[in-house]
Formats: structure tokens, sequence, C-alpha cells
């Protein structure tokens, strides 16, 4: 056999094993991925199909489904046509191999039930280490087209729940690969439908490498029909609304272990009490109408609307919220003037880590301070108390005295 025809033979060998590698590699993709899916102690995953791309450096995941096992309710937990994994090129041009996601139509269904083997909220696994077992190489880029976020509750009915639709999002330099000298170097930005009418939208920055929850978020919800969440309200406060919108603005930054922030809900128009089908049960009829009172009194004339700036502070294991300043804050509000209804920019990394020392100081060592301070005070007095007994003992005095 001639030189010149084993050479053909090779590479006609070498082709058809390329070819039958690339024929099997989706299958043998896709088994791997089942075996990670299933792997899960507390979840149960399954994929449908692998699309693979070479000259990209990509594959697809088709038709993706994540269940809690043993789940009582309809949902899984997550869901997504498609998810698409790939080498950063971009990232990869300034010598860094990172990868990106994109996740098409993803759906996260977070459901709290009436104890822990009821509820579907994630815990229990490693979501970051379960998705990086699916590709070689770290994510830098996350992104998200036409999600559905879905929240359940007890006593709330699945066709009840509380959704966000047409979610779009991205989350960018997870790896920090684009170096910017900010202790959040990983953006994110997220817009989406809420209720059916309203509108939220979600940015801000994260540390994820840090080992205590380091980010500063911003959060905007507005044009929310109160009428729409009737079926949370009766569970929760037994009242219906007829109408009122609602809008919230939250402000949110944590670092070393400790958070601030500051919540305001705004309600506009609102109408709770309803006088054309008298409630049968007293008791109900009289929470009412304790409800309806309650936000005509705290109504401002002008503008029709009930605001508070919610103010909380504490270390991320025990949060806490500041009643006095809440009830303040309502007040001054109803009264006086209505917020301005965008965010303040006054909460951030930095703001927590210059305030550490005054965030989420137990309550006993605060009441210790103000004891000393009151019993200071009384000390204080006392001693001037003293004191102008003894000048008044020596009579007045209007002019100098004379040896």
């Amino acid at each position: 056999m001639r030189r010149r025809d084993k050479w053909l033979i090779a590479v006609v060998v070498v082709i058809v094993v390329l070819v039958a590698i690339r024929a099997t590699m989706p299958t043998v993709i896709r088994n791997y991925v089942n075996e990670q899916l299933q792997a899960m102690e507390q979840y149960d995953g399954h994929v449908d199909d692998i699309d693979l791309s070479l000259l990209r450096g990509a594959y697809a995941i088709d038709n993706i489904r994540i269940v809690k096992t043993g789940a009582k309710r309809p949902v899984p937990f997550f869901s997504a046509d498609r998810i698409d994994l790939s080498v950063e090129w971009r990232s990869l041009l300034r010598g860094s191999l990172v990868a990106e996601a994109v996740f098409q139509s993803p759906n996260i269904n977070f459901v709290q039930g009436k104890t822990k083997e009821e509820s579907q909220t994630g815990e229990g696994e490693n979501w970051s280490a379960r998705f990086g077992e699916m590709f070689p190489f770290r994510f830098n880029t996350v992104t998200v087209h036409n999600g559905t976020l879905t929240f359940l509750a007890p006593g709330i009915r699945t066709a009840d729940a509380m959704k966000a639709t047409n979610v779009e999002g991205q989350v960018t330099n997870i790896t920090n690969v684009a170096d910017k000298g900010k202790e959040t170097f990983a953006d994110f930005h997220t817009t989406a439908r809420v209720l059916d009418g309203g509108s939220a939208e979600i940015s801000g920055s994260v540390d994820p490498l840090d080992s205590k929850p380091t980010f500063d978020v911003n959060l905007q919800v507005k044009n929310v029909k109160l009428p729409q969440v009737n079926p949370w309200l009766r569970e929760y406060i037994k009242a219906d609304a007829e109408a009122g919108d609602f809008e919230l603005y939250l402000e949110l930054a944590a670092a070393d272990g400790k958070f601030k922030g500051y919540a305001k809900p705004v309600l506009q128009n609102v109408n709770i009490y309803s006088s054309d089908e008298p409630e049968k049960n007293p008791l109900k009829r009289i929470w009412e109408g304790l409800v309806d009172f309650a936000a005509n009194v705290l109504e401002n004339d002008e503008k029709e609307q009930v605001a508070a700036r919610i103010p909380f502070t504490g270390t991320i294991e025990n949060p806490k919220s500041s009643i006095m300043e809440t009830i303040v804050s309502v007040l001054h509000n109803a009264f006086v003037s209505a917020f301005a209804r965008s965010l303040e920019g006054s909460i951030s990394v930095r703001n927590v880590r210059e305030n550490l020392k005054d965030i989420g100081e137990p309550a006993d060592e605060k009441g210790k301070e103000k004891g000393k301070d009151k019993e200071k005070g009384k000390d204080d007095d006392k001693d001037k108390k003293k004191n102008d007994d003894d000048a008044s003992s020596e009579g007045p005095s209007f002019g100098p005295k004379s040896n």
C-alpha cells in the first residue's frame, strides 16, 4: 500500500471517530447532567435533551425541571425551556477563561408551607455549586429572558399566588474579570411585571467571593392595584380592598455580617371597607371598619396618600426593625407631607461599614447605656440642686463683697 493511501485512510478514520464522538457527546452530556440533578438530597431533576455547539464552545439544555422530593404542591421548584452554557469569548480575548449562561423562560416557584417539609424555598442545596457542575469553567455572566417568579403561602390557592412575569435581568462580572476596584464588583439589574399591572425594578451590586454577604440592593415596585391581592388580605388581615394603589421603595446594604436599610410603602386612594355587601360575620365587619378608619385617619388630605419610612438594621442572623421610628414616620408623613416617591440613595455598603458599631447592638446593651445616662442625669440634677440651695442660704448678692 502506498504511503499516500495510508494517510488518506488515517484521515478518514479520524473523521469517522470525530463524527462518532460528536454524535454521542450530547447523550453523554445529558446523562451526566441528569446524574448530577438526581444526586441532590432534597430535590430531583431531569433534562430532556442536549444540543452541542463545538465551534462556540457551548451546549444547551432543553426542558429542565427540578422538583422537591415529596412536595405536595403541583408546581416544580425550577423549570426552564432552555439554558445555554458557553465560553465567554469577550473575556477570553482579555486572557480569562470564564463562561456565560443564558436562561430562556425560566420559572421559579417558592412555596412557604405550614411545615419545613411542605415548604419549597430552595434551602438544603448549594445551587451555585450544582450549577457550576454543569460546565467546566466559572460563570462570569448570567442572563435571564422572559422569566417567571411565583410565591405561594399557606391558605393561598395556586391561582392566587404572588407572581412576577416577563422577568428580564443580567448579572455581570461575577468573577471580577473586569476589575473595577469596587467593594461589590458584580452588578445586576432586573425588571419585571408584577400582579398583571404593576412593575418592579431591582438593581445593585454584590461581592460573590466574600465569605460574608456583601451587597447593595435597590428595589422599586409601582402601580400595584390592591384588589389584586385580596386573597392575601382576606387570609392574613381578614379584610378586602375595593380600591387602592400600592408602591414600595427599598434600599438595603450588607457588609461584615451586618445590614442596614429602609422600606417605603406608599398607599394611595385606599378603600378597604365595603358597604355594598354587608359582611355577615360581625367580627370581620368590625375589623374591616377599623382598617378603613385607620386608612382614613392617616390619609394625606392633598395627596390622598399614606406612606411610611420603615428603617431596619442589624446582623444577618438577627434582623430587627425600629417600631418607634416607624410610628413617627407614619404620623409625620400622614399629617405633614407625603414622601417624595423616589429612592434616597442613602444606603450603601460603605455606609454600612462606616456605622458597624451602631448596627446590631444588643437591646440589653442599649438599655444599660440608657440606664447609665439616666442615672448620670439624676446625679447631675442632685448636684445642681445642692449648689442652688447653698447659694440661696447665703442670701442674694447684688455687687462685689466688701472685705
